[in-house]
């Protein structure tokens, strides 16, 4: 169900299929379950290496994203503590990792508010998560501007 490596089809084809099988559910606590199995499958990062350099500031939960560059690529492992926030979480990676510094660029997030997810969550989670992609997007903003050094998400502005 869900590959975190690289997706093949635009980051739209993808996101549309998450919004209709999210939608087809039309019940929360059956959209929750799916969010549940897609937390399920998005790899840990260890608890070792959840520093604060990587930590997602804005969240209401405690969350975690890497990032990394290489040969035109922006690659993304994220966790969260809450199991709703890594099903969410695994979503955003599904549609971004292994995709360019553009096409990541260009992405304006739709599943959160084209489902009933933006009512179910409360407005910090709803920020925190629109943080990750903000993170992943000023990170993908510096690989073009020539700043291919890794850096946490956490801390969008270190160098």
């Amino acid at each position: 169900m869900l590959d975190t490596t690289i997706e093949s089809g635009s980051i739209r084809e993808i996101e549309d299929t998450y919004i209709e099988d999210l939608n087809l559910l039309e019940d929360w606590f059956l959209q929750y379950e799916y969010l549940l199995e897609l937390s399920r499958e998005l790899p840990r990062i260890p608890a070792e290496e959840r520093t604060d350099d990587l930590r997602v500031k804005g969240c209401q939960s405690a969350m975690w994203i890497k990032l990394s560059y290489e040969k035109g690529r922006v690659y993304i492992t994220g966790d969260s503590e809450a199991l709703i926030i890594r099903g969410i979480l695994a979503v955003i990676i599904s549609l971004l990792n292994g995709r360019t510094p553009e096409e990541i660029l260009s992405y304006e997030p739709r599943f959160i508010k084209e489902t009933n997810i933006a009512k179910e969550i409360s407005t910090d989670r709803f920020d925190g998560l629109h943080s990750v992609v903000r993170d992943i997007q000023l990170y993908a903003g510096r690989q073009i501007n020539g700043c291919e050094k890794p850096q946490g998400a956490g801390n969008p502005n270190s160098e």
